[in-house]
């Protein structure tokens, strides 16, 4: 048996690391397979007489993924200013659509041009314009969802996907029908579910890549103290338990240890010898 560390790339919630070990675990040839959601990798046994790292980045497409090669390094992204000034710019356009489509239920005053029963046909058309830039900047998520789906591995993505797709759909006919002259579908107007629930996703993945990064952070610092401690990083198949009171006594050590533990470390270590290292 080998083992080898992938680097995952596409994955976005437990959904989808749960989805993608079970996919793994069925295959002929692999033995174990156990996905880090956080770390973003996959730890596989494998019979190397069946398989081949080629075989198993094949099963890691099939299943809606995309291996990176193999796992060196923890690597924290850096944050990009654009992605916070395009997080800003969805935020007033949120407001916005948010505004002219729900501001006449709070009693906010409205313009006679996006009244829904004075130009139903302006509103209408106003608040599809508005959803179109939500469309794409979501479209990373309605392509993985679909994706997942064909591959038989649905995760958040699809249900996000299906929901955004029904609200367009109807939200269309109903202003198809508004042009025609049925002015009672301006009641029937859901554009802005569509735009809400993607901003809201991408909202909610911007929050969780900054843990992420924060927990990454830590682990990196983590094994930087202990390569400096001369001690050993041993991966969730080899790891054996490390009892927090040995570390009483060593201030430095005991934070290293309590660090790797608070953010959930895929690994423990311990001390050896010099003539153990390697």
């Amino acid at each position: 048996m080998k083992k080898i560390i992938l680097s995952i790339d596409g994955m976005t919630c437990s959904a989808c690391s749960n989805g993608l070990e079970k996919y793994l675990n069925k295959q002929e040839g692999i033995n174990k397979a156990s996905v880090n959601l956080v770390m973003a990798n996959a730890l596989i046994e494998y019979d190397e007489k069946v398989l081949n790292q080629e075989k198993i980045e094949k099963f890691v497409e099939e299943a809606g993924f995309k291996s990176l090669g193999l796992f060196k390094e923890i690597k924290i992204e850096d944050e990009k200013k654009s992605e916070k000034y395009k997080f800003l710019i969805f935020l007033i356009l949120s407001i916005i659509l948010m505004y002219v489509s729900m501001g006449h239920m709070v009693g906010l005053p409205i313009v006679e041009f996006l009244n829904m029963h004075v130009n139903p046909i302006s509103y209408a058309v106003t608040l599809f314009l508005l959803t179109i830039p939500f469309l794409i900047y979501g479209f990373d998520i309605l392509k993985n969802g679909y994706k997942n789906l064909i591959h038989k591995t649905p995760n958040m993505d699809t249900l996000v996907a299906i929901g955004v797709e029904s609200s367009m759909l109807y939200s269309l006919y109903s202003t198809y029908m508004i042009i025609r002259g049925n002015y009672s579908y301006v009641e029937s107007l859901y554009f802005e579910s569509a735009a809400i629930v993607i901003f809201f996703i991408k909202l909610g993945r911007y929050i969780d890549k900054l843990s992420k990064d924060k927990t990454k952070e830590a682990i990196k610092k983590a094994k930087e103290y202990i390569k400096w401690e001369k001690w050993k990083w041993l991966y969730a198949e080899d790891m054996y338990t490390v009892e927090r009171e040995r570390y009483l006594d060593e201030p430095d050590s005991l934070e290293a240890y309590d660090t790797a533990c608070e953010y959930g470390a895929m690994g423990v270590f311990y001390t050896f010898s010099d003539d153990e290292e390697d």
